[in-house]
């Protein structure tokens, strides 16, 4: 069982990046969750998606683009630091367990023979 399981879907916010770092793959992108919160009201999050090694194929292959709609399937992963100021920082990225694009299908056309 996952005490810290996530289940978001939203719109990439810009294009992917993709870098490699100690010989893995990993791509980053940002993502726009909407959520309504009634009276015809929503509530929009950001979060920074972090994916590595298949996860960064599965991407270029898709040809993930800003603006694209994905469903990520991870956990909330929290990092702290010190700012240059001495100031304590935190912030929030997903690491998803898996992820994909959402495709929405084509239209079959209709032949009308006379």
């Amino acid at each position: 069982m996952l005490n810290n399981r996530i289940i978001l879907k939203g719109n990439l916010t810009r294009d992917p990046e993709y870098k490699t770092i100690s010989e893995k793959d990993l791509v980053t992108f940002r993502m726009a969750v909407n959520e309504s919160i009634g009276n015809g009201k929503e509530e929009t999050i950001y979060l920074d998606v972090d994916g590595w090694g298949g996860h960064a194929s599965y991407s270029k292959n898709v040809s993930l683009g800003k603006g694209d709609r994905v469903i990520v399937d991870g956990r909330l992963r929290q990092r702290s630091w010190e700012d240059k100021d001495g100031n304590n920082r935190t912030s929030y990225s997903v690491l998803p367990s898996t992820f994909s694009k959402v495709v929405k299908p084509v239209a079959a056309e209709t032949s009308t023979s006379d």
